[in-house]
């Protein structure tokens, strides 16, 4: 089942913007452009003890990248939501 857009209410797909000057990365809904949040930031999340060797490879071989895929945004909020999960703050 297909998640719907609380901002429009059509099927939900994630969609990484990236700032040209500064280079930070922000997630926005692609079916009606409406701003979610930054993006999480590959080398903030390296900080993190709490990876798993696959992580972090996952982590520093995209943490360089100027775009990021729907997919590796999806990736990202997960590996987020595992360190705020574990008490370590990211900022």
């Amino acid at each position: 089942m297909r998640e719907s857009c609380q901002h429009c209410g059509f099927e939900f797909r994630l969609n990484v913007v990236s700032d040209r000057r500064t280079g930070t990365k922000y997630l926005r809904a692609d079916c009606c452009d409406a701003p979610l949040r930054p993006c999480p930031d590959p080398a903030e999340l390296l900080r993190s003890a709490n990876l798993t060797p696959s992580e972090r490879d996952y982590l520093q071989r995209i943490a360089n990248l100027d775009w990021f895929t729907s997919k590796v945004a999806s990736v990202l909020l997960q590996i987020e939501a595992k360190v705020k999960v574990s008490g370590e703050v990211t900022s």
